[in-house]
This record gives structure tokens, C-alpha cells and sequence, in this order.
């Protein structure tokens, strides 16, 4: 018995994690092929930009856009320029914005060997590495929990991920490091789930809510001293640190500028307006669109109310960062909902979450403080 649940605890992860890899290929070849296979297009460098001009300076084999330049160009220019010390930061479109969530560009940086020609190549690696680990991790978590792993399916069939993946954007990494850390934090391996901690805010800032949210679980239900719990805190440092350092810099924090954020539901009440509006346009392919987004949105958000209202259990610490994450989600503008990309890139990370809050046991370890470093690869008994 010992044998055949390591076994899965093995094999099932494995498997997620290449059945992921096959998934995202299946996105990024068609997206490489009209463009000759060249990786160079992926993060979609407007050429009528300076930032166009940069990138062909670097590489003057460099294949930008006309149309339908994206998000991945600027993650492609912290991986040239990492710490805003170079000259192409400046052409960055609001850069105190970019810079707050730089670690995406940086392990591009990492991994291109500082080389802007490679740059872009590193960044789908990075990519796609990381939708691998973290369809491995929600196998894992499923598993531990006493499931088949199924929850990894949410992983590889997240439309906001794969598009992610194909596109030189940081999604990915974030759902590896949300995974991983919160398997590392259940296996009660502390110096891993701190890494994964402290590195999260700096993939995306609002996901800073997850060692706050495990801290507070842990002196809430747990009854650990507030002492115990400063390690999960602590992790919030080295953001903090860039976060100073890029305000300086650059003359304003990463919550300047446009923000994709208003009143509670106005970006998915314009983003479904919209969407029936256009599916009644005299234009056919409008009106497809319109039809299409309209659909995929009404399922994505019953999808994600379920997941809200199962949440509010509150029966781990999952549940504490998920409802406060998920208020982020219903507080959305319009300019991060109406385009359907958009709307899969911002919920992707709430529907990765959305089966261990609404069916799979919660992810419930003992207490951070009093658990030692050994762990079972077992379920643990029920916490009722």
C-alpha cells in the first residue's frame, strides 16, 4: 500500500507536469509558425515604438508587430534592462507599474546569461518550466490530500495560463510559486515555502495576501505566538526593499499610473454588456466574438462565484488568501475584463484554486510552528 501511494505521489505529478508541457506546446507552435519559428515574436514588441526600435538595436533579426503588441514586451525589456540601470527601461510604458512585478523578466535575465539577443527564448522557457511545475504541484497537493490528482487539470486546461505561456507572460510562474509554495508550506518544509513566499509578491503584488493570509491562519486557528509566525512576515522583505528602491528610481510607486482596478463588478458588468452588444453586430466577426466571449465569461465567473461562496468556510488558509484575492478579481476595470484575454489572465490564479476550495479537503497542515521537519506522504487525518 506504502508502495503504491508513493508510487502516485510520483507518477501522477510527472505526468501532470508533461501533460502541461504538451498542452502549451500545442498553443505556442501555431502561434510560431506564420513567423518562421522565431521566439523573438512571442513577447510582441510593438515596432512603431521606441521600445520596437531598442529591441531591433539589440537584435536587429528582432521580429516585432504592426498590431497586436501585448503585456510579454515589457517582461521581455526587465530581462534586458533588470534593474532600470540601462537605457531600456525608459521606453517602457509606465515603468514604475512594470518594475513592481519584475521577477518574470529577471529569471529571463537569469537565464539568457544577461544576453538580449536570448532574452526572449529564456522568457518561454521560463514559461513553460513553470506551467509544468505548477501542474506537478496541484497534482501533488490533490494527491496529498487524498485525491487522484485531478486538480491538476486546472492547471493545464486554464485558458489564462496557456495563453500566458505562449505569450512571454508571468502568470505561469506565478501559479508555480502559489502551487509550490503552498505544497512546500502542507509537506512542512519550511525553508522552501518562505522562498516561494518571498518571492511571490515580486511575480505579482496583490499576491503578497498569501504568507499574510498563512500567518494570520496560523495565529487565528492554530493559537501559535506572534513570534512564530514573523518568518512568514519576514518574507515580505525583499519586496519591500525593491519596491522602495523602484520608487525612488523611477519617482513613483507601481500603484501609479492607470490602474486596472474600480467600483465592484463594473468591469464584468461592461465586459458582458459589451459582449451582447457585439453579438448582435452587422459585422460577422464581431459578432462571433461577441457571442463567444459572452459565453466563456458567464461560465468563468459561475465558475468563480462557486469557488468565492465555498471559500468563505474559511476552512484553511487557501480560503483566507482566495476571498480577499478574489475581491481584487470583482473590483477588475473594464480595461482588464472586456478583452476576454485579459479576463482568462486575471481570474487564471483563481481558477487554479478554485478545486481545493470548493470539493478537495482543505489544505490543512499542523501548526507552522510545531510541526517538525519530517512529513508523511500520506493524507493526514481529517481535521474534524
Amino acid at each position: 500500500m506504502v508502495r503504491s501511494l508513493t508510487s502516485r505521489v510520483v507518477s501522477v505529478p510527472l505526468a501532470a507536469g508533461a501533460l502541461a508541457l504538451v498542452a502549451a506546446m500545442l498553443a505556442v507552435v501555431p502561434s510560431l509558425r506564420p513567423v518562421g519559428w522565431d521566439v523573438t515574436a512571442l513577447p510582441r514588441v510593438a515596432s512603431n515604438t521606441p521600445l520596437g526600435a531598442a529591441a531591433r538595436r539589440i537584435d536587429p533579426g528582432f521580429h516585432t508587430v504592426q498590431a497586436g503588441a501585448y503585456d510579454g514586451q515589457f517582461y521581455w525589456a526587465i530581462a534586458v534592462d533588470p534593474l532600470a540601470a540601462g537605457s531600456i527601461h525608459r521606453d517602457v510604458d509606465e515603468p514604475s507599474y512594470r518594475y513592481g512585478h519584475p521577477l518574470y523578466g529577471w529569471l529571463g535575465w537569469i537565464f539568457s546569461a544577461g544576453q538580449g539577443k536570448a532574452a526572449a527564448a529564456a522568457l518561454l522557457f521560463v514559461g513553460l518550466a513553470s506551467l509544468a511545475a505548477a501542474a506537478a504541484a496541484a497534482a501533488w497537493l490533490g494527491i496529498r490530500r487524498g485525491r487522484a490528482g485531478w486538480e491538476s487539470l486546472f492547471v493545464v486546461a486554464n485558458a489564462g495560463l496557456l495563453y500566458s505561456a505562449a505569450h512571454d507572460l508571468a502568470e505561469p510562474l506565478c501559479a508555480a510559486l502559489l502551487l509550490g509554495g503552498l505544497a512546500a508550506y502542507l509537506a512542512g518544509r519550511r525553508p522552501a515555502a518562505l522562498a516561494c513566499f518571498a518571492l511571490l509578491p515580486l511575480a505579482k503584488e496583490p499576491l503578497a495576501l498569501l504568507p499574510v493570509a498563512v500567518a494570520l491562519w496560523e495565529v487565528w486557528r492554530n493559537r501559535v505566538r506572534f513570534r512564530s509566525v514573523l518568518p512568514l512576515l519576514c518574507t515580505l522583505l525583499p519586496s519591500a526593499v525593491w519596491w522602495i528602491y523602484a520608487r525612488i528610481h523611477f519617482g513613483a510607486s507601481f500603484m501609479s499610473g492607470n490602474t486596472a482596478l474600480g467600483a465592484p463588478f463594473s468591469g464584468w458588468t461592461r465586459a458582458l454588456v459589451d459582449a451582447g452588444v457585439d453579438s448582435y453586430s452587422a459585422d460577422p466577426l464581431k459578432n462571433q466574438i461577441g457571442e463567444e466571449t459572452l459565453v466563456v465569461l458567464v461560465a468563468l465567473l459561475a465558475l468563480l462565484a462557486v469557488a468565492g461562496i465555498s471559500a468563505l468556510r474559511f476552512r484553511g488558509p487557501v480560503e483566507l488568501f482566495f476571498v480577499p484575492f478574489g475581491v481584487i478579481a470583482l473590483c477588475l476595470a473594464p480595461n482588464a475584463t472586456v478583452t476576454l484575454r485579459d479576463a482568462l489572465r486575471n481570474t487564471s490564479l483563481l481558477v487554479v484554486l478554485a478545486p481545493f476550495v470548493i470539493v478537495s479537503p482543505p489544505l490543512l497542515p499542523r501548526s507552522w510552528a510545531r510541526r517538525g521537519a519530517s512529513s508523511s506522504t500520506g493524507p493526514p487525518p481529517s481535521p474534524m
